[in-house]
């Protein structure tokens, strides 16, 4: 005959057993799991943003960027930080004269406002830095006349965009 269990068992047997969890353990793996992920992003990102229009010339180039004003031409239009600027490209290109007159007036404007916050705001300082953004097709014509109107208007440190090889 098998023996009955006692009444310290039995009243053992009945209570729940109450489940403990230890968050500790939890705690360090979302730690690490938040260092990595931390580690892991880039703040760099993309800082040109490039117009739909455009396919950039690809290049073995390994410099970064800098935030700066942002001009954008293929061989039909103009586009200044990411605006549509100039729809007709075709009567600057023809004429002899090598300053594109609505993107100088636009990039003295933007100049002109970048030294008045200078002025104001010890913390930043007009560089005078331009990143154009030229089309893999367009005349060179048209490049160099971009580049001539960007240094009249006194963006002399220019860099050009590429897609990286």
């Amino acid at each position: 005959m098998p023996f009955s269990p006692t009444k310290r068992k039995r009243h053992q047997r009945r209570k729940p057993k109450e489940m403990v969890l230890n968050i500790t353990s939890m705690i360090d793996v979302f730690t690490i799991l938040l260092v990595f992920l931390l580690k892991s992003y880039s703040s760099e990102g993309h800082l040109v943003n490039i117009a739909k229009e455009i396919r950039l010339p690809v290049s073995t180039a390994e410099q970064v960027i800098h935030p700066a004003v942002n001009v954008a031409f293929n061989g039909a239009s103009v586009f200044l930080e990411g605006g549509l600027l100039i729809d007709d490209v075709a009567p600057y290109l023809a004429a002899e004269e090598m300053l594109i007159e609505p993107l100088y007036e636009a990039l003295r404007g933007l100049a002109a406002r970048s030294k008045e916050i200078a002025e104001v705001n010890p913390a930043v300082v007009f560089t005078g830095e331009i990143v154009l953004q030229g089309d893999r097709e367009i005349p060179f014509r048209l490049l160099k006349k971009v580049i001539y109107t960007a240094g009249q208007a006194e963006y002399v440190n220019q860099s050009l965009a590429v897609f990286q090889e």
